[in-house]
């Protein structure tokens, strides 16, 4: 029975399919035993899966890890770049301010000059009236001798 086995096909003989609970198998020589070859091929690939999942995990930690810096520098350039422009802006709003404020000081002094200028000239136009209405030299008559 066991000399009409092939080797890569299972065997079909009526006895086999009656002991259901009996496996046979031929061995072939120069190969391991399938006992070992199911271990070392399941702790092969087991070993080989995790060195590939760690492999994996490990370069998708460095990838994250990459990423987490550039992520990291993008946001401390966006940082200093909107401190720097606030700060500049601010810079420019106070230059801004402080000038306006002595703009309003001059406009101030000068609504002041102005104001008493204008009361100043009021008053001189009022004088200048009075002189020119009063009569400062009387009224003579001349009378011609004939």
């Amino acid at each position: 029975m066991m000399a009409d086995l092939v080797s890569g096909e299972a065997s079909e003989s009526d006895e086999e399919l009656q002991d259901k609970n009996k496996i046979f198998a031929a061995e072939v020589s120069g190969e391991a035993s399938e006992e070992e070859d199911d271990e070392d091929i399941y702790e092969q690939r087991r070993s080989s899966n995790q060195v590939n999942s760690t492999a994996s995990i490990y370069r998708n930690n460095l990838l994250q890890r990459k990423l987490i810096e550039n992520n990291i520098a993008i946001w401390r350039s966006l940082t200093a770049f909107t401190r720097s422009f606030v700060l500049n802006a601010s810079k420019q709003l106070v230059t801004t301010d402080q000038m306006l404020i002595k703009s309003q000081l001059s406009l101030q002094s000068a609504h002041t000059s102005l104001q008493q200028a204008q009361k100043n000239a009021q008053d001189l136009q009022t004088r200048v009236a009075a002189v020119i209405t009063s009569n400062f030299l009387p009224h003579i008559n001349i009378h011609k001798a004939t």
